[in-house]
This record gives structure tokens, sequence and C-alpha cells, in this order.
């Protein structure tokens, strides 16, 4: 069987097409999934504020509520002056480290110029051990 550059061409176009279609629908579909998730971590989170409790323990599974630190640079400037000034290079990675942040924070009570420093808490879900 003999094919022209025209057909292959022509078939590698489509074949593109429909892979970017369902990369698209994969994607439609994941954020559904996503938000749906999202709802019932809400209602978890919400559940367990009004019981006082920080997990529940199903045969299903687990949920539980995770805390996770973030420390995001709202001004690169500010904070590579505090770094250099302070010889606080242990707070640089790709990112600032929060670890050091929050040492830093510890240590003198203030949030280095230039980070916006918090706290995210949220739900974590885990299937039975015993379940696939």
């Amino acid at each position: 069987m003999s094919f022209t550059v025209e057909q292959v061409v022509e078939t590698y176009l489509k074949l593109r097409r429909k892979k970017e279609a369902v990369e698209n629908e994969t994607k439609d579909r994941v954020a559904e999934l996503k938000a749906k998730m999202t709802k019932l971590e809400s209602w978890l989170m919400q559940k367990a504020d009004e019981d006082g409790v920080t997990s529940f323990k199903t045969t299903a599974g687990t949920a539980f509520v995770t805390t996770t630190d973030f420390a995001n640079v709202a001004d690169w400037d500010a904070v590579l002056t505090f770094i250099k000034e302070n010889d606080a290079f242990d707070m640089l990675e790709k990112r600032v480290s929060k670890t050091a942040v929050r040492a830093h924070m510890d240590e003198t009570g203030d949030v280095p110029p230039g980070i916006t420093y918090g706290s995210k808490i949220g739900i974590n879900v885990r299937k039975a051990s015993t379940e696939d």
C-alpha cells in the first residue's frame, strides 16, 4: 500500500484535531470533577468545624483537616534586600523557603518585607486500606 505525502499530512492533521478534542474534553471533565470534589471538601470542612473534630474515620475512608503553610513573594526587591541585609540566604529556593520564613517569624514576630505569609486549612480524604 502506498501513501502520498498529502494523505499522510491530512491523516496526521485529523489525528491531531481528534487528540486536541479528547484533551479538551478531558480537561473539561476533570474540571467538573475537581469542582464537585471541592464542594465535598467544603462540606466536610464545615461538618468538622460544626462537630469540633479534625477527622472522620469511616468504612469508606478517612477525611482529616490539614494545615499547609505558604509563603509567596509579593515584592522581590524588598525580599532580596532583606535577605542580603540579614544574610538570610537560607530563605532562597526557586521560591522563598516557608520553613525559613516561619523560623524568622517565630524569632522576630514579623513577616519579612515583601512576603505574604499564610496557612491554608483543607481536607484530605484517603481510601480505606482494604479498598483497592
